[in-house]
Protein backbone atom coordinates (compact mmCIF):
# COMPACT_ATOMS: atom_id res chain seq x y z
CA UNK A 1 0.00 0.00 0.00
CA UNK A 2 1.29 3.45 -0.91
CA UNK A 3 2.33 5.60 2.04
CA UNK A 4 3.77 8.65 0.24
CA UNK A 5 0.93 10.84 1.45
CA UNK A 6 1.73 9.83 5.01
CA UNK A 7 5.51 9.53 5.04
CA UNK A 8 6.31 12.80 3.31
CA UNK A 9 4.21 15.02 5.58
CA UNK A 10 5.15 16.73 8.85
CA UNK A 11 3.62 14.99 11.88
CA UNK A 12 2.63 16.57 15.19
CA UNK A 13 2.41 13.89 17.88
CA UNK A 14 0.89 14.06 21.35
CA UNK A 15 1.64 11.15 23.74
CA UNK A 16 -0.51 10.14 26.70
CA UNK A 17 -0.16 10.03 30.47
CA UNK A 18 3.27 8.80 31.58
CA UNK A 19 4.23 8.27 27.93
CA UNK A 20 7.22 9.40 25.92
CA UNK A 21 7.52 9.74 22.16
CA UNK A 22 8.40 6.03 22.17
CA UNK A 23 4.69 5.21 22.17
CA UNK A 24 4.62 6.26 18.50
CA UNK A 25 7.99 4.94 17.33
CA UNK A 26 7.06 1.55 15.91
CA UNK A 27 3.92 2.93 14.27
CA UNK A 28 5.76 5.79 12.58
CA UNK A 29 8.59 3.51 11.52
CA UNK A 30 6.04 1.21 9.87
CA UNK A 31 4.68 4.21 7.95
CA UNK A 32 8.16 5.30 6.91
CA UNK A 33 7.93 8.70 8.61
CA UNK A 34 11.38 10.28 8.90
CA UNK A 35 12.59 11.27 12.37
CA UNK A 36 13.07 14.82 11.12
CA UNK A 37 9.34 15.00 10.27
CA UNK A 38 8.24 14.15 13.81
CA UNK A 39 7.42 16.95 16.26
CA UNK A 40 6.16 16.12 19.75
CA UNK A 41 4.02 17.92 22.31
CA UNK A 42 4.93 17.30 25.94
CA UNK A 43 1.99 17.06 28.35
CA UNK A 44 3.56 19.22 31.03
CA UNK A 45 0.81 21.82 31.57
CA UNK A 46 -2.35 21.42 33.67
CA UNK A 47 -5.17 22.74 31.45
CA UNK A 48 -6.39 22.28 27.87
CA UNK A 49 -6.01 25.98 27.07
CA UNK A 50 -2.30 25.78 27.88
CA UNK A 51 -1.79 23.78 24.67
CA UNK A 52 -3.26 26.26 22.18
CA UNK A 53 0.22 27.43 21.26
CA UNK A 54 1.18 23.90 20.17
CA UNK A 55 -1.68 23.64 17.67
CA UNK A 56 -1.73 27.17 16.25
CA UNK A 57 -0.10 27.94 12.92
CA UNK A 58 0.52 24.40 11.69
CA UNK A 59 1.41 23.83 8.05
CA UNK A 60 -1.72 22.79 6.19
CA UNK A 61 -0.16 19.44 5.20
CA UNK A 62 0.51 18.43 8.82
CA UNK A 63 -0.85 15.15 10.14
CA UNK A 64 -1.78 15.47 13.81
CA UNK A 65 -1.86 12.29 15.90
CA UNK A 66 -2.65 11.83 19.57
CA UNK A 67 -2.76 8.89 21.97
CA UNK A 68 -4.92 8.53 25.11
CA UNK A 69 -4.69 11.79 27.10
CA UNK A 70 -2.78 13.20 24.14
CA UNK A 71 -5.68 12.24 21.88
CA UNK A 72 -8.06 14.00 24.26
CA UNK A 73 -6.01 17.20 24.19
CA UNK A 74 -5.73 17.01 20.41
CA UNK A 75 -9.47 16.43 19.94
CA UNK A 76 -10.23 19.65 21.81
CA UNK A 77 -8.52 21.58 19.01
CA UNK A 78 -10.09 19.63 16.14
CA UNK A 79 -12.14 22.63 15.02
CA UNK A 80 -9.23 25.05 14.80
CA UNK A 81 -6.40 23.01 13.30
CA UNK A 82 -4.81 24.09 10.03
CA UNK A 83 -3.79 20.52 9.27
CA UNK A 84 -4.40 17.86 6.67
CA UNK A 85 -5.93 15.19 8.87
CA UNK A 86 -6.35 14.04 12.45
CA UNK A 87 -5.63 10.58 13.88
CA UNK A 88 -6.68 9.67 17.44
CA UNK A 89 -5.80 6.43 19.24
CA UNK A 90 -7.46 5.32 22.48
CA UNK A 91 -9.68 8.40 22.73
CA UNK A 92 -12.24 9.10 25.44
CA UNK A 93 -14.02 12.29 24.26
CA UNK A 94 -16.17 12.63 27.39
CA UNK A 95 -15.29 14.93 30.30
CA UNK A 96 -13.55 13.07 33.11
CA UNK A 97 -15.77 11.25 35.58
CA UNK A 98 -15.39 12.95 39.00
CA UNK A 99 -15.46 9.49 40.57
CA UNK A 100 -12.02 8.88 39.07
CA UNK A 101 -10.44 11.73 41.02
CA UNK A 102 -9.36 9.68 44.08
CA UNK A 103 -7.66 7.03 41.96
CA UNK A 104 -5.96 9.67 39.79
CA UNK A 105 -4.61 11.46 42.86
CA UNK A 106 -3.49 8.17 44.39
CA UNK A 107 -1.55 7.31 41.23
CA UNK A 108 0.11 10.72 41.22
CA UNK A 109 1.11 10.32 44.85
CA UNK A 110 2.56 6.87 44.24
CA UNK A 111 4.45 8.02 41.15
CA UNK A 112 6.01 10.83 43.16
CA UNK A 113 6.89 8.55 46.06
CA UNK A 114 7.90 5.34 44.26
CA UNK A 115 8.62 6.24 40.65
CA UNK A 116 6.56 5.76 37.53
CA UNK A 117 7.11 2.05 36.90
CA UNK A 118 6.54 0.96 40.48
CA UNK A 119 3.34 2.98 40.70
CA UNK A 120 2.00 1.89 37.31
CA UNK A 121 2.73 -1.84 37.38
CA UNK A 122 -0.11 -2.87 39.73
CA UNK A 123 -2.52 -0.55 37.91
CA UNK A 124 -1.59 -1.33 34.32
CA UNK A 125 -4.48 -2.62 32.24
CA UNK A 126 -4.09 -5.89 30.35
CA UNK A 127 -1.61 -5.78 27.48
CA UNK A 128 -2.11 -7.76 24.28
CA UNK A 129 -0.40 -8.26 20.94
CA UNK A 130 2.40 -10.62 19.85
CA UNK A 131 4.77 -9.80 22.74
CA UNK A 132 2.87 -8.40 25.72
CA UNK A 133 5.79 -8.78 28.15
CA UNK A 134 8.02 -6.57 26.03
CA UNK A 135 5.24 -4.03 25.61
CA UNK A 136 4.55 -4.00 29.33
CA UNK A 137 8.23 -3.40 30.10
CA UNK A 138 8.36 -0.56 27.57
CA UNK A 139 5.27 1.07 29.06
CA UNK A 140 6.80 0.93 32.53
CA UNK A 141 10.05 2.40 31.23
CA UNK A 142 8.12 5.32 29.76
CA UNK A 143 6.42 5.82 33.11
CA UNK A 144 9.78 6.10 34.86
CA UNK A 145 11.04 8.60 32.29
CA UNK A 146 7.97 10.85 32.60
CA UNK A 147 7.27 10.59 36.33
CA UNK A 148 7.98 14.29 36.86
CA UNK A 149 5.02 15.18 34.61
CA UNK A 150 2.36 13.32 36.59
CA UNK A 151 1.17 16.34 38.59
CA UNK A 152 0.35 18.42 35.52
CA UNK A 153 -1.08 15.40 33.69
CA UNK A 154 -3.36 14.55 36.61
CA UNK A 155 -4.78 18.07 36.72
CA UNK A 156 -5.16 18.04 32.95
CA UNK A 157 -7.12 14.79 33.03
CA UNK A 158 -9.36 15.94 35.87
CA UNK A 159 -10.13 19.41 34.50
CA UNK A 160 -10.66 18.72 30.80
CA UNK A 161 -14.11 19.35 29.31
CA UNK A 162 -15.67 17.04 26.75
CA UNK A 163 -14.18 17.09 23.24
CA UNK A 164 -17.30 16.20 21.24
CA UNK A 165 -18.30 19.81 20.47
CA UNK A 166 -14.90 20.51 18.88
CA UNK A 167 -15.09 17.31 16.86
CA UNK A 168 -18.60 18.22 15.68
CA UNK A 169 -17.26 21.53 14.32
CA UNK A 170 -14.20 20.01 12.65
CA UNK A 171 -13.89 20.01 8.86
CA UNK A 172 -10.86 17.70 8.92
CA UNK A 173 -10.79 14.02 8.00
CA UNK A 174 -10.70 12.36 11.43
CA UNK A 175 -9.73 8.77 12.16
CA UNK A 176 -10.43 7.32 15.60
CA UNK A 177 -8.88 3.89 16.26
CA UNK A 178 -9.41 1.89 19.44
CA UNK A 179 -8.37 -1.60 20.50
CA UNK A 180 -11.32 -3.96 20.88
CA UNK A 181 -9.88 -4.97 24.27
CA UNK A 182 -9.17 -1.43 25.44
CA UNK A 183 -10.21 -1.23 29.08
CA UNK A 184 -9.32 2.44 29.53
CA UNK A 185 -11.12 3.92 26.52
CA UNK A 186 -13.74 1.40 25.34
CA UNK A 187 -14.62 1.25 21.67
CA UNK A 188 -18.04 2.82 22.28
CA UNK A 189 -16.28 6.04 23.23
CA UNK A 190 -14.09 6.00 20.13
CA UNK A 191 -17.06 5.26 17.91
CA UNK A 192 -19.02 8.15 19.44
CA UNK A 193 -16.10 10.50 18.79
CA UNK A 194 -15.79 9.45 15.15
CA UNK A 195 -19.54 9.70 14.57
CA UNK A 196 -19.61 13.22 15.95
CA UNK A 197 -17.08 14.47 13.36
CA UNK A 198 -18.64 15.32 9.96
CA UNK A 199 -15.73 13.63 8.19
CA UNK A 200 -14.92 11.06 10.87
CA UNK A 201 -14.33 7.33 10.67
CA UNK A 202 -13.93 4.74 13.41
CA UNK A 203 -11.74 1.64 13.11
CA UNK A 204 -11.56 -1.08 15.77
CA UNK A 205 -8.12 -2.62 16.31
CA UNK A 206 -8.98 -6.28 16.64
CA UNK A 207 -7.59 -8.04 19.69
CA UNK A 208 -5.55 -5.09 20.94
CA UNK A 209 -5.76 -3.07 24.13
CA UNK A 210 -5.16 0.51 25.20
CA UNK A 211 -1.51 0.43 24.16
CA UNK A 212 -2.34 -0.86 20.67
CA UNK A 213 0.28 1.44 19.15
CA UNK A 214 2.98 -0.50 20.99
CA UNK A 215 1.25 -3.89 21.11
CA UNK A 216 1.10 -4.13 17.32
CA UNK A 217 2.39 -1.02 15.54
CA UNK A 218 2.21 -2.71 12.12
CA UNK A 219 -1.52 -3.40 12.54
CA UNK A 220 -2.11 0.22 13.53
CA UNK A 221 -0.12 1.43 10.53
CA UNK A 222 -2.17 -0.77 8.17
CA UNK A 223 -5.42 0.71 9.45
CA UNK A 224 -4.12 4.24 8.91
CA UNK A 225 -2.83 3.40 5.40
CA UNK A 226 -6.19 1.95 4.37
CA UNK A 227 -8.04 4.96 5.72
CA UNK A 228 -5.65 7.33 3.97
CA UNK A 229 -6.04 5.52 0.64
CA UNK A 230 -9.83 5.27 0.92
CA UNK A 231 -10.13 8.96 1.73
CA UNK A 232 -7.91 9.95 -1.20
CA UNK A 233 -10.10 7.92 -3.57
CA UNK A 234 -13.05 10.15 -2.70
CA UNK A 235 -11.41 13.55 -3.00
Amino acid sequence: MATDGLSNRPWLLVPGTLCTRAVFDGFLDALGVAYSARTYVTLDRPSIDDYRVDFDGLADNTIVCGFSLGAIVTAHFADRLTAERLILFGLNPIADDPAKAPSRHALAQDVTAKGGAAALKPRLSDVFGPDPDTTRAAVCQMADETAALIGAQTQLALSRPGALPALERSALPVLVATGTRDQSAPIAQGRAAAQSAPNGQFHPLDGLGHFALMENPDACAKVVKRWHEAHNEHV
